[in-house]
């Protein structure tokens, strides 16, 4: 028997959010806050991902869009976008979604690894599979998504 055995079952709460077609998810201890500030102003030596930056009560924020990072046309800022702001290493990240969908209780034992044919562009970026009732979740690996060598 396995010492991990001995360990309820842990849950976690997933914010849920599309990019394109794509639900991803992350864990909310990543998120600092969802907002929608779009007044973002571009950084012309950045990564082509890198969408800009916003001022976020005084902070300068980094806005990396996810269209982009999964190699995806990016779109028209809209009403439905949202920032997803995290911490990263110190750093504050704010990343461009299409729309947060839900925030969702988990158990983290029901976060399956992601399949073998997922490591492709975005696949590289996940670290495992949630089923909801009628979709799949992404689950984001932060480290890999805003590593600069990702």
């Amino acid at each position: 028997m396995s010492a991990s055995s001995h360990i309820p079952n842990t849950t976690c709460e997933i914010v849920i959010f599309q990019v394109g077609e794509t639900y991803c998810g992350i864990t909310i201890d990543n998120v600092q806050e969802i907002n929608k500030n779009m007044e973002i102003t571009t950084v012309y030596s950045a990564p082509e991902y890198v969408r800009g930056v916003i001022n976020l009560r005084g902070q300068i924020v980094t806005i990396v869009d996810m269209r982009k990072k999964f190699h995806m046309e990016p779109s028209e800022i809209s009403k439905r976008m949202n920032n997803v702001v995290v911490n990263s290493k110190g750093e504050q990240i704010g990343l461009l979604v299409d729309n947060v969908e839900d925030i969702i209780p988990a158990n983290q034992d029901e976060i399956l690894p992601s399949p073998p044919h997922m490591n492709d562009a975005m696949g590289k970026y996940f670290t495992g599979v949630y089923k909801l009732e009628e979709d799949l979740v992404a689950i984001l690996d932060m480290d890999k998504l805003l590593s600069k060598d990702a």
